[in-house]
């Protein structure tokens, strides 16, 4: 036998066989990314030894050009593979600012007697690992960027669909625009990855799409499309049919008939839905706004036009509270969502949208729970529903289900960052605050000036007596965010704890005078108040809060900063208006 064949390993209930590259738990296979093993296996030959980043960056990605939050995925992937945390690891340890240590007690055997791989294969899992990286485009024409993104953001809701196939959500696919199709895949632990580009030629757009697999690095499929802009409807819809068959997926003709579905006609309510969704993914407040705009043409073009009033439901919700009263938007928000479910009951984007708008706005937990559900029941791999569901039950106090269905989100859309912060705010309410901020960890890798990230930071350090730390993070959340009043009420609340009431004021004033200017979340001084121990100013300011249909009126039945507020009748009673029975 070569020395390859021989290197079996064992660590608890595992086994781990470098040749046929797998791992089993108690006999059972455990499925992981190509990498997750590469990552695993190098952790395993060097147990009980610090592992360098720049080590695994060698052996992992020898050949590509990828970023540390790959590795960070990778171990991410791992540790829920294995059962593992953060804060308390029983198999791989993060070793500050050097890498990572494999803990375990790690024993190697000649002869795992494991079954045939054949076998082990099947028993895995049969369903397939998709990539769909944005669609490229020559020069500087920004009309095909629109297009590409926004054909590519249609190919991936589409096959997501598809229970067979498991495809990365928009944000974690985007982040790989640049990337080498093969390398994209690697890094991501894909098996297949889907690329292309979109042009003009003579009047017609021409979008060119082929699958790449990523083990061998063949080409197992490609296709052109030529069609005037007025078919390109028609053409996307192709698309991701030829796609699934080839991908030689066994699909039910409803499933056929999803995938070959337009939602409109009209191609020019079309284009102007995918500017829509183009502005919508760039956040700042005056994108959002000329996102309205776009989906508010389409409408005018195609009344009927469901996706479009989900998009435009979305946009209202995006600016809620932040950028408009929530008096203002939610009705909007609350209009388009209605609409969008009466125009197309089918659609599952419209049903989340619906589902936000009962939760949020009209406070009627059944409804949306049913809504939430039914939204993932049409589309299982729509990492928004999944993660929007887990924020509800969150919410709910149900922290088990919620941390479940976080994960399943993270696991379609594992480069998230606002996914990260989900997450990481409900490990915080479960009083698990080094997974919390073991996972903020690497968000802020990804990005280190993440509004919600640093936020989310800043209220795990207030709770556990770190003011200054707390401070810091929240003043760094306001550097980042340009409408920063969350930021400045908690800022103002941690210096009355601490004692420091005349900034704790400084705060207050500055706040009462932005909310006489504009739309300031009451949440922030009627905080600042219960801090400074203004009982009648707190419940005031909460009332007002729950008067505007504020988000952080949903915050209330969690809040750690309000604990001394609970056993208050006037707080049992405003619990109870808001549905929560006290």
């Amino acid at each position: 036998m070569t020395e390859q064949a021989q290197e079996v390993y064992e660590f608890d209930p595992f086994h781990l066989d470098a040749a046929r590259r797998l791992l089993l738990r108690n006999s059972r296979p455990v499925r992981l990314t190509a990498k997750a093993f590469d990552v695993l296996l190098l952790l395993v030959r060097q147990a009980g030894e610090v592992v360098a980043k720049e080590t695994f960056m060698r052996a992992v990605w020898p050949d590509s050009f990828v970023e540390d939050s790959n590795l960070t995925v990778s171990i991410s992937v791992l540790r829920k593979a294995l059962g593992d945390s953060y804060g308390e690891p029983k198999y791989i340890e993060t070793v500050s600012r050097r890498g990572y240590r494999f803990v375990a007690r790690v024993r190697r055997v000649l002869d795992a007697g494991l079954p045939p791989q054949s076998t082990l294969v099947t028993a895995a899992g049969d369903f397939r690992l998709l990539a769909v990286l944005p669609l490229t485009s020559a020069g500087r024409d920004q009309l095909l960027e629109v297009l590409g993104d926004g054909i590519t953001e249609s190919l991936i809701n589409s096959l997501s669909q598809l229970p067979r196939l498991r495809v990365f959500a928009r944000e974690t696919a985007f982040r790989y625009r640049a990337a080498e199709p093969r390398a994209a895949g690697h890094a991501l632990g894909a098996d297949t990855v889907l690329s292309g580009e979109v042009r003009r030629s003579e009047g017609n757009l021409v979008i060119g799409v082929e699958l790449l697999e990523v083990a061998g690095g063949e080409r197992s499929w490609s296709a052109q499309y030529a069609c005037p802009l007025s078919a390109l409807p028609a053409a996307q819809a192709e698309i991701a049919t030829s796609v699934a068959g080839a991908l030689r997926l066994k699909i039910t003709g409803e499933e056929r008939l999803r995938l070959a579905k337009r939602y409109t006609e009209n191609t020019d309510a079309y284009n102007l839905y995918l500017k829509g969704r183009y502005f919508w993914n760039k956040y700042a407040a005056k994108w959002v706004k000329k996102g309205i705009e776009y989906f508010q043409q389409a409408i005018e073009i195609d009344h009927s036009y469901a996706l479009a009033y989900s998009g435009l439901a979305d946009c209202y919700f995006r600016l809620s509270a932040v950028h408009l009263p929530p008096q203002v938007a939610l009705p909007e928000a609350s209009a388009a969502a209605h609409k969008a479910v009466e125009m197309d009951d089918s659609l599952a984007e419209a049903h989340a949208s619906l589902a936000m708008i009962k939760f949020w706005y009209d406070y009627d937990w059944p409804a949306a729970e049913r809504e939430f559900r039914r939204a993932l029941e049409l589309n299982p791999g729509a990492s928004l529903a999944h993660q929007r569901y887990g924020e509800y039950l969150m919410f709910m106090e149900r922290f088990d289900e919620a941390l479940a269905e976080l994960r399943l989100a993270e696991s379609l859309d594992p480069l998230s960052l606002w996914i990260g912060v989900s997450l990481s705010t409900n490990l915080y309410l479960m009083g698990r605050d080094e997974q919390a901020v073991g996972q903020l960890r690497k968000v802020l890798e990804m990005e280190p000036h993440y509004y919600p990230a640093r936020f989310c930071l800043g209220m795990i350090r207030l709770r556990q007596g770190r003011l200054a730390e707390a401070v810091a993070e929240f003043e760094k959340a306001r550097q980042a965010e340009e409408d920063s009043s969350f930021a400045l009420g908690f800022i103002g609340y941690a210096h009355a704890v601490a004692g420091r009431r005349a900034e704790a004021e400084k705060a207050l004033r500055t706040l009462r005078s932005e909310s006489a200017a504009g739309y300031v979340s009451p949440y922030g001084i009627a905080l600042i108040h219960a801090g400074l121990g203004e009982r009648e100013r707190a419940f005031e300011w909460l009332e007002k809060l729950y008067e505007s249909r504020d988000e952080w009126t949903l915050w209330l039945r969690v809040a750690p900063e309000l604990e001394g507020l609970r056993s208050d009748a006037r707080f049992v009673r405003l619990m109870g208006r808001i549905g929560f029975g006290g």
